[in-house]
C-alpha cells in the first residue's frame, strides 16, 4: 500500500482492500497532520497576555513553554503549573446566560408561548364539556340552583299583552263642523224645490228622497215619498221656511254634540285597522287621541259605532226625544248621517304598534326553576338540543358564583401546566431541531400559530359548527410541510391535548383528533403536487367519518339503533366536511405559506425545473458550457441524493441554478472557453484569477435574490464550493512566490468564503459538481479511472472538513460515491468505432 501526502491531497493505491479501510486510514493521517500543523502555529503566535492568562512564569522569568521559535516536538521541558479555577455556581451560570442575547431571545419567546397559550385556553372560566350528539354515560346533575326562561310561555304572555293593547284612533272634530254646514245646504235645497225631479242626485241619494213610504190605513193616510215627508215637515208650520231650517240645523248640531266626545267609527277606519293587524270587536277598548297625539279618552268599539248609536239605546237615539223639529224627519236624517258621517276617527298604526310593544315589554319573562341535584341528562342519554340549552344555563349559573380567587387559582394552575409543556417542547427543539433555534422569526411564528390554533379550536368546537379539526389539521399540515413530520406529530399531540382539555375533556375526543392528525401527517413526507393534498383531503374525510362514527358506537350502550342515529351521523359528517375543507384550504394557500416561512415545496421545485426560467435562459445564452455542466450535475446529483434518501428534486433544481454567477464573466471559466483561443488568465496574477473565480458565488447569490429564488436554492449557490481551495491558481502562486513574497501565496486568499454545506443535499451537490468537472479532464474515462477519480475527490473533501456540518455519514458517502461512479460511467459510455471513422 502506497500513501503520499501533498498539496493535491492523498493518493490511494487501487490495490487497497476496501473504501472503508482507505477512508479510515487517510482520515486519521490527514487530521493528524492538520492537528500538528495547527498546534505549532498556535504555540508560535501566542501573545504574552495569552500565555500569562494560562501559565505561571518560572523563577528565571521564562514561561514554561520556552522560546517562541522552539519546535513543537522539541526538548522535554518541565510541566507548566496550571491554575485550577473553581467551577461556576448555578447562579453564576444563570447570570452569564442572561447576558447572552440569544438566550434572552429564546427566554422571551418561551414566555410569549406561555402567555399566548394561557390566553388561548381561557382558564379564567371552566370549559363547557357537552356537545350535541354526545352520549352522557353517567348522566348530568345540576350543581347549583338556576332557572331557565320558558321562551314559549313568555312569548305567549307577550302575545296576549299585545293583543290586549288598545288600538289608537285619531279624532278630528272639524269633520262635524263641515258636516253641519253640508246638512244646512242640503236642507235649504230641498226646502226651495217643489218637485223631486229638481233635487240634485247626490242629495236625493244621501236622504233617499225617492223612497216610498206606505200609508196608514187606520189613520187614512195615503202612500207618499220621503221627499214629500221632509218638505212637509219644513212647510206645515206657519213659521217661515228659513227659520224652520235654522231650527232643524240647530237641533242637528245638538245631535252631533254627542259625537264630539268620543267620535264615530266608520267603515274606512275599520278597514285600515284590519290592514294593520287589528280586528275590532264590539266590546274591545280603543284609545282616542287628538291630532297632536295627546290622549283624549278610552272607549269601547260599540260606543263609537254609528249603527249602534242610532238605536234608541244609543247616544243619538236617546237625543231624539228632545229634538222636536228634527224628529219629524228622523229616518231621513239617520240615512243622511250614515252616508255622510265619515273620517272623524282614523286609525293610527304607528302609535298602535308602539302601544303594543310597550304592553309586551311590561310582561316579565316566564321561568322554569331547577334545583341543585336535579337530573338534567339521564345516564346513557344522547344529548339533544333541548338538553344542551339546559346544560348551558346551568354552566353559566355555576360560573356566576365562582369567586375571583378561584379564577386566579385556575389561571395559575393552567400557566404552570403550560410552562411545563413549553419546557419539554423546548428541550426537544434544542436537541433535535437546532436549526429552528437559529431562526427566531420562524420560532415566533410557530408559537403564535400554535396559540391561534388552540384559541380557534376552542371557539370552533361549539355547536353547531364542531370545526375544531379545521385549525388543528391546518396547523399540523403546515408544520409537516415547513419543518418535518416528527415535529408535526409532537405539535399535533400537544395541540390536540390542549384543545381536548379546553373543550370536551374526553378521551374519545382526543383519540379522534390524534387519529386524524396521524392520517394527515404520514403521507406528507413530500408534496409533489396540489393534487396530493386534494387526494389526502378525501382520505382524511373518510377517516374522520369512520373515526367519529366508530367512537360513537363504542361509547353507546345499545347498538341496535346507534349506528343509524342521526345526531351521531351529523357529527361525523361535520368532522369529515371540515377535514376536507382543511386540505383544500392549505392546498390553495401553499404559495403564501412558502413565502411566509421561506420554504420551497416540491410543487414550487417542479415549477422551477422549467428551463424557460429567465435565469436559465440567460445562462444558456451567455455561458452555454456552464449551462450544460449544470444540467449534467443535476442529473448525476439527483440520482445520488435519491440513493441516500435525500431530496433529489431539490438537488436537481439547486444544480440548475448553482453556477448562474458565471454568466457575468463566462470567458474566465474553462467550460466556456473556445479551443485555440488564449485564456484570459494568462495576463493576470494568480490571486486576481482566483478572485474572479471565487466571485461567481457572490454574483450568483445576488442574481438569485434579485429574481426571488427561494432561500433553500440560494444555499446551493452559496455552499456548493464550501471553503475549498482554488488549487490550480494556489499552486501557480506558490510556484511564483520566492522567499520575500510568501504572503502572495497564502492559502486563505485562494479559498472560497463558504459556508460549508449545511444539508445532505448541498453536500451531495458539492461532490457532484467536483466529480463532473474533473471527469471532463480524463482523456480516456475508463471505469477504473472514473472510480479512482471519484474516490480521490471524495477523500479530499472529507479530509478538508467540507462535510462536517451537513450530516453526511461515511456510509452515505460510500453510497453517493457508488451512485456518482455509476452515473459518470453512463455519461462516458463507449461507442462502436466504424472502420471508416476518422479521429476528430
Amino acid at each position: 500500500m502506497v500513501l503520499s501526502t501533498g498539496s493535491a491531497g492523498f493518493l490511494v493505491s487501487p490495490g487497497l482492500p476496501s473504501w472503508d479501510s482507505q477512508a479510515t486510514i487517510l482520515y486519521v493521517i490527514g487530521w493528524s497532520e492538520k492537528l500538528s500543523r495547527r498546534m505549532r502555529q498556535t504555540v508560535q503566535t501566542w501573545s504574552t497576555n495569552d500565555r500569562d492568562r494560562f501559565l505561571i512564569p518560572q523563577r528565571d522569568g521564562r514561561d514554561s513553554v520556552g522560546s517562541s521559535n522552539m519546535s513543537f516536538f522539541g526538548t522535554r521541558r518541565s510541566r507548566p503549573t496550571r491554575i485550577f479555577r473553581p467551577s461556576q455556581s448555578p447562579w453564576e451560570k444563570a447570570k452569564a446566560a442572561m447576558q447572552d442575547y440569544q438566550v434572552l431571545t429564546l427566554l422571551i419567546i418561551g414566555l410569549l408561548a406561555v402567555v399566548t397559550l394561557t390566553v388561548a385556553v381561557q382558564p379564567w372560566q371552566a370549559p363547557f364539556h357537552y356537545r350535541e350528539g354526545q352520549v352522557s354515560a353517567d348522566g348530568v346533575l345540576a350543581r347549583v340552583d338556576f332557572r331557565i326562561e320558558n321562551v314559549l310561555a313568555t312569548r305567549q304572555a307577550r302575545a296576549e299583552a299585545e293583543a290586549s293593547a288598545s288600538p289608537v284612533f285619531v279624532q278630528s272634530n272639524t269633520v262635524l263642523d263641515e258636516l253641519t254646514a253640508a246638512f244646512r245646504s242640503d236642507l235649504s235645497i230641498i226646502a226651495n224645490e217643489e218637485n223631486l225631479s229638481e233635487i240634485p242626485g247626490d242629495i236625493m241619494a244621501a236622504f233617499q228622497l225617492g223612497r216610498e213610504i206606505p200609508g196608514d190605513v187606520e189613520k187614512g193616510t195615503s202612500p207618499t215619498t220621503r221627499f214629500d215627508q221632509v218638505r212637509l215637515a219644513m212647510t206645515e208650520s206657519s213659521m217661515p221656511i228659513g227659520e224652520r231650517v235654522d231650527l232643524m240645523v240647530e237641533e242637528f248640531s245638538q245631535l252631533l254634540s254627542k259625537a264630539r266626545l268620543v267620535g264615530i267609527l266608520d267603515d274606512k277606519a275599520r278597514e285600515a285597522a284590519a290592514n294593520g293587524g287589528v280586528t275590532l270587536q264590539p266590546q274591545q277598548r280603543i284609545e282616542l287621541v287628538d291630532s297632536l297625539g295627546e290622549p283624549i279618552s278610552y272607549s269601547l268599539v260599540v260606543d263609537v259605532t254609528l249603527k249602534d248609536q242610532l238605536l234608541d239605546t244609543g247616544r243619538f237615539g236617546k237625543a231624539w226625544t228632545s229634538l222636536q223639529n228634527l224628529q219629524q224627519i228622523r229616518p231621513a236624517v239617520e240615512t243622511w248621517l250614515t252616508g255622510r258621517l265619515k273620517g272623524q276617527l282614523s286609525f293610527d298604526p304607528i302609535t298602535t304598534e308602539a302601544r303594543r310593544r310597550e304592553a309586551a315589554e311590561r310582561v316579565e319573562a316566564q321561568y322554569d326553576a331547577f334545583a341543585s341535584g336535579r337530573v338534567l341528562v339521564p345516564p346513557g342519554t344522547r344529548i339533544a338540543e333541548e338538553h344542551l340549552q339546559v346544560l348551558i344555563h346551568e354552566h353559566e349559573a355555576y360560573e356566576a358564583q365562582v369567586s375571583t380567587r378561584q379564577r386566579l387559582t385556575r389561571i395559575g394552575g393552567s400557566a404552570l401546566l403550560l410552562t411545563m409543556m413549553v419546557i419539554l417542547f423546548a428541550i426537544y427543539i434544542g436537541r433535535e431541531e437546532k436549526q429552528l433555534l437559529q431562526e427566531p422569526g420562524q420560532l415566533v411564528a410557530f408559537v403564535l400559530m400554535c396559540s391561534a390554533t388552540v384559541f380557534l379550536g376552542c371557539i370552533c368546537s361549539q355547536d353547531p359548527w364542531r370545526a375544531e379539526v379545521l385549525p388543528l389539521l391546518s396547523t399540523v399540515v403546515i408544520v409537516a410541510i415547513v419543518h418535518n413530520q416528527v415535529l408535526a406529530i409532537l405539535t399535533a399531540f400537544s395541540l390536540a391535548l390542549l384543545i381536548s382539555l379546553s373543550t370536551i375533556a374526553d378521551l374519545s375526543h382526543f383519540t379522534v383528533l390524534m387519529v386524524l392528525c396521524f392520517t394527515v401527517i404520514i403521507p406528507l413526507r413530500s408534496v409533489s403536487s396540489r393534487l396530493t393534498l386534494i387526494k389526502l383531503g378525501f382520505i382524511l374525510a373518510g377517516t374522520a367519518f369512520c373515526a367519529v362514527w366508530g367512537i360513537g358506537l363504542i361509547n353507546a350502550d345499545q347498538l341496535s339503533d346507534t349506528w343509524k342515529d342521526p345526531a351521531l351521523l351529523l357529527v361525523a359528517g361535520k368532522f369529515a366536511f371540515w377535514s376536507l375543507v382543511c386540505c383544500y384550504l392549505v392546498g390553495g394557500s401553499l404559495p403564501f405559506i412558502e413565502s411566509a416561512f421561506g420554504i420551497v415545496t416540491d410543487i414550487s421545485l417542479l415549477e422551477l425545473t422549467d428551463v424557460s426560467h429567465t435565469l436559465l435562459q440567460e445562462l444558456a445564452r451567455r455561458a452555454p458550457g456552464t449551462y450544460n455542466h449544470s444540467i449534467s450535475v443535476a442529473t448525476i446529483g439527483e440520482a445520488a441524493a435519491d440513493a441516500i434518501g435525500a431530496n433529489g428534486l431539490l438537488l436537481r433544481v439547486g444544480a440548475y441554478f448553482h453556477d448562474i454567477g458565471k454568466m457575468l464573466k463566462p470567458e474566465y471559466f474553462i467550460e466556456n472557453m473556445v479551443a485555440g483561443t488564449p485564456s484570459p488568465h494568462t495576463n493576470l496574477a494568480p490571486a486576481m484569477s482566483a478572485l474572479i473565480i471565487i466571485g461567481h458565488v457572490k454574483d450568483g447569490i445576488e442574481m438569485a435574490e434579485q429574481h426571488g429564488l427561494p432561500r433553500r436554492l440560494i444555499d446551493f449557490i452559496e455552499q456548493h464550493h464550501g471553503t475549498t481551495l482554488v488549487e490550480y491558481f494556489y499552486r501557480e502562486a506558490a510556484n511564483r512566490a520566492d522567499e520575500d513574497h510568501r504572503t502572495d501565496a497564502e492559502e486563505s486568499t485562494f479559498r472560497y468564503p463558504g459556508r460549508r454545506p449545511q444539508t445532505k443535499e448541498t453536500g451531495v451537490m458539492m461532490l457532484s459538481d467536483a466529480v463532473e468537472s474533473a471527469s471532463r479532464t480524463l482523456s480516456e474515462p475508463t471505469p477504473r479511472r472514473i472510480q479512482s477519480l471519484v474516490r480521490e475527490i471524495t477523500l479530499k473533501r472529507v479530509l478538508d472538513g467540507q462535510f462536517d456540518e451537513c450530516g453526511l455519514t461515511m456510509s452515505e458517502l460510500r453510497v453517493v460515491q457508488e451512485s456518482l461512479v455509476k452515473s459518470l460511467l453512463a455519461v462516458h459510455h463507449g461507442r462502436i468505432k466504424y472502420p471508416d471513422q476518422k479521429t476528430a
